[in-house]
């Protein structure tokens, strides 16, 4: 059974038809390609997540924040008004006696 194994040396030779031999080339060139395209897809799309990260940090919470601090506002405006009513309603009763 091991007769008949061609046997490896130095001097060995290999032929191959040129239509197989174009074919493995334009195979394997044509998985390059493809790899290299799909790594530079992989590669925009971290780019791409790294920049809305930065952008959620820096837009996003400000603006919450911003929207926070109004409120504040709001709530802080809301009491003094209240504490002006009550002083005028207290103005308004001491008179109306």
């Amino acid at each position: 059974m091991g007769e008949n194994l061609p046997k490896l040396n130095d001097q060995a030779g290999i032929s191959i038809n040129i239509k197989w031999l174009i074919q493995i080339v334009v195979l394997v060139g044509s998985a390059v390609l493809l790899f290299t395209h799909i790594e530079g897809r992989v590669a925009n799309t971290e780019s791409e997540i790294q920049a809305i990260r930065f952008n959620q940090n820096s837009y996003v919470f400000p603006d919450i924040r911003v929207i926070e601090g109004e409120i504040l506002d709001f709530k802080l405006e809301r009491e003094r008004l209240k504490k002006d009513l009550t002083r005028l309603n207290e103005k308004l009763s001491e008179h109306s006696h």
